[in-house]
């Protein structure tokens, strides 16, 4: 559910506890709790008190926002209150009160014009902004996140007298069409289409509130409102948890610990990724999930975890037929010997890359394979594998004319000719990285290759 303009509950989720060390003993720990006390811990999470009735100066929010969809009428009593909430001087509450205005008399139409009302809304939420960020001397868009948010949810612009029986949802209008329409043309292969969505990176639950849920939180996640998503996530978790389906649940778990993640609240995310990754009966959400925490591993230097993590990851994307996150899963590998200057199993699993990646016959896959092998090859002091595989990478990226990524390949190699003392072919992978980079919209890059030429 959306909550009010001062949310309580994100002080549970927005505390970014940084954390130096991380050992396998930690990792081990917490994977050894049994499924009954996580789930008791999770359930006593959600029952938390989530109480935002009131602005911080006493008003009473007027929006209930546990409810299916809510009226123009209590929109406007929430903006005049937080007006008062914020303490606004006369002029700033007299030229808001005229956009306010122009809102109500649109809502007593017979037919509100929405666009009208959310571009008045729009106007008066930039006006509170900006004497806010006068105020605390700091940007804010408090005020405009606020109501695009609401504008994602039901509303109805007709004015009428607010009832307690309204309901307010999240998700889009659109979306709940669509949800409605599949709930009625439910296909009878659903499960298979499930796996099918779950394969390709998009999953989709089956039962139409999980997935409304779902959508939300996803929603959420999408425009960075990360405590927003976790709280949704929560949310929805519980519901999957209720209606035992247990693969949602992974995903669940899977996205919270991304979210984890990038708050850097890395136990967390350990213990969400462990989670998926034991619950999902989808070997490419159990690939993911040991990727990522190969990667927290690697990040802090942990290499026995992080090395075993990708091996798992490997295993199972390889039982999913997914050749494309094995090759991801096999150049990590390489990498993290890379570090360590072990060349004989660097080598051995860039070419266990390579042939995986050839598989694909997907060029993008291949290109980005091969390039990342030839920068391995060039930590390792190997320049002329080096020079080879961006040759070859070079020729993936041609081939699906991704420009981009050629201009950094010939950038590369110009740089390995460079420490060969040959200042002539260094020059003319330069003007060939020069051609392909004005071809993108990069021109951080289109300069970056300029300088070098000119220092030639």
């Amino acid at each position: 559910m959306y909550n009010s303009i001062y949310p309580n509950y994100v002080n549970s989720y927005y505390g970014i506890n940084h954390r130096k060390q991380i050992t396998r003993k930690q990792d081990e720990e917490k994977s050894s709790q049994s499924s009954q006390n996580a789930e008791n811990d999770l359930q006593q999470e959600r029952k938390q008190p989530k109480d935002n009735s009131y602005f911080p100066n006493g008003e009473k929010v007027a929006i209930d926002y546990t409810r299916r969809k809510i009226n123009i009428d209590q929109v406007l009593k929430d903006f005049k209150n937080t007006t008062n909430a914020i303490g606004a001087p006369d002029e700033i509450k007299s030229e808001v009160a005229s956009y306010l205005s122009l809102i109500e008399n649109q809502s007593q139409k017979d037919n509100p014009n929405p666009q009208i009302i959310q571009s008045n809304l729009k106007s008066a939420s930039q006006i509170l902004d900006e004497y806010i960020t006068n105020t605390l001397k700091k940007p804010s868009k408090v005020v405009e996140n606020w109501v695009d948010a609401l504008f994602l949810q039901q509303i109805d612009y007709k004015t009428e007298q607010v009832l307690q029986e309204q309901t307010v949802d999240v998700v889009q209008e659109e979306e709940t069409q669509i949800v409605e329409e599949q709930q009625s043309v439910q296909p009878e292969n659903a499960e298979e289409e499930q796996q099918q969505q779950s394969d390709s990176g998009i999953y989709v639950p089956l039962d139409a509130q999980l997935k409304r849920m779902f959508i939300q939180a996803k929603k959420y996640a999408a425009i960075d409102n990360k405590e927003q998503a976790l709280y949704s996530f929560q949310n929805a978790l519980e519901y999957a948890d209720e209606i035992g389906d247990y693969q949602t649940s992974a995903m669940i778990n899977y996205e919270a610990g991304r979210l984890y993640d990038e708050f850097n609240q890395i136990e967390d995310a350990l213990y969400s990724y462990d989670r998926a990754a034991r619950q999902s009966a989808d070997n490419n959400i159990k690939a993911r999930a040991h990727i990522s925490m190969a990667k927290i591993y690697d990040d802090y230097v942990n290499f026995d975890p992080a090395v075993e993590h990708y091996c798992a990851a490997v295993s199972f994307a390889g039982e999913a037929d997914n050749l494309k996150l094995q090759t991801k899963a096999l150049s990590d590998l390489a990498q993290i010997h890379t570090g360590k200057y072990d060349k004989q199993n660097a080598f051995m699993f860039m070419n266990m890359a390579s042939t995986i990646a050839d598989e694909t016959q997907n060029e993008k896959v291949k290109g980005l394979t091969y390039s990342k092998n030839a920068k391995m090859c060039e930590k390792l002091g190997e320049k002329a594998k080096a020079l080879n595989l961006y040759g070859t990478s070079s020729e993936s990226f041609a081939k699906v004319e991704d420009y981009e990524n050629l201009a950094k390949n010939y950038r590369s190699a110009a740089e390995v000719m460079l420490q060969y003392g040959n200042s002539a072919k260094a020059r003319k992978l330069l003007s060939k990285a020069y051609v392909a980079a004005y071809n993108t919209d990069n021109s951080q890059l289109q300069s970056q290759i300029t300088k070098d030429l000119a220092a030639l």
